[in-house]
């Protein structure tokens, strides 16, 4: 293997969240998946060994904390049990694991506390958004305390897609199965992962563009899933349409962010970082580096929801296809000097 790595996405479990898990509705597993992983520190440490992954960045994934719609007491509890799990781990590996803190989203004044506590009292290393929070997606207005304290923090932001969900349908207390059938075409077929975690990423991360919430805040740093998703392909048309000089139409949806390519390259290469969990390569990869450079590039495994064994391939298929378009120094950078550097700008 040609060097250690950073592993910037990768989940955990605890015993009290697959519970709470459970009360909610989310089985047989988490946001629509058919299963719930087993997880263990133990296991992870293996994994970890075993792929020559020096440190974890651990976070809780989808559907995130606040699990039952309109019940903020639970999600705050759910919340604060996850983060006081991953600090610990973090407390007695502090050179194996750090964590991305949760928060009770969309409850707005429970995630205020929960960032000063996470980041004062747990020393987190960031913070794990939902691409959306039952219907709330990352560019409503509505987040704007959330993000003037994580600007004011310069915190780093880590994005994981969830079930995309509409306000109206997101609630009723019947989650995880008619959630699905109200939101999602092809959910009684597909899997979701298989699509849908790519576009409600996607929708996200585009709704943070145009609504100007990331230029707003330059101070905090997003890290984009799997590698961009379908990004570089929507941002193609998403320029295209807004761009006042282009269009001969009037977009009804209200004021957009003016926003070029020139912008959106300048706005990656300063703020975005971009993971490589899932699949990449052989052919995504080529997409998003139209849009950036291989400084913004993070490695990640996505264990244990990526099995064990999966995750092991995808780093075989990685370090074959990765010299194909980097030299040396800069495979260094993707598995960890990246990572580093990142971690050692929010320090400072």
């Amino acid at each position: 293997m040609s060097s250690h790595k950073i592993d910037i996405h990768s989940h955990y479990l605890t015993p009290a969240y697959v519970e709470a898990l459970k009360k909610s509705g989310h089985v047989p597993g988490p946001d629509g998946l058919p299963f719930t992983p087993d997880w263990t520190p133990e296991d992870h440490l293996a994994f970890m060994k075993k792929n020559n992954v020096s440190k974890s960045i651990l976070s809780c994934t989808g559907p995130g904390t606040h699990l039952i719609p309109g019940d903020d007491a639970f999600a705050r509890q759910v919340t604060r049990e996850v983060n006081e799990f991953a600090a610990d781990l973090k407390r007695r590996f502090p050179t194996k694991f750090g964590f991305f803190a949760s928060l009770p989203l969309p409850d707005i004044d429970g995630a205020l506390l929960e960032i000063d506590y996470a980041l004062d009292q747990l020393d987190a290393d960031g913070f794990v958004l939902m691409s959306n929070f039952h219907g709330m997606y990352l560019g409503d207005a509505r987040l704007a305390p959330v993000y003037a304290k994580l600007q004011a923090r310069k915190a780093t932001v880590f994005v994981h897609p969830t079930t995309p969900c509409n306000a109206q349908a997101c609630t009723h207390s019947d989650l995880t199965p008619q959630r699905k059938r109200d939101n999602i075409p092809l959910s009684d077929t597909y899997f979701i992962g298989i699509m849908e975690y790519f576009f409600d990423s996607t929708r996200t991360f585009v709704d943070l563009l145009l609504s100007g919430t990331a230029a707003a805040h330059p101070d905090i740093t997003f890290i984009v899933p799997h590698c961009g998703n379908s990004l570089p392909s929507v941002l193609d048309r998403a320029l295209l349409i807004t761009s006042p000089e282009k269009r001969n139409f009037q977009i009804q949806s209200g004021a957009m962010h003016t926003l070029t390519a020139p912008v959106v390259k300048e706005m990656f290469a300063k703020q975005f970082y971009f993971d490589l969990a899932g699949s990449p390569m052989p052919n995504l990869i080529h997409h998003m580096l139209r849009w950036i450079k291989s400084d913004r590039l993070l490695y990640g495994s996505d264990v244990p929801f990526n099995s064990w064994t999966a995750a092991e391939t995808q780093a075989q298929i990685m370090e074959s296809e990765l010299p194909k378009l980097f030299g040396e120094q800069e495979i260094q950078n993707i598995y960890h000097g990246n990572a580093e550097r990142l971690f050692a700008s929010r320090e400072t």
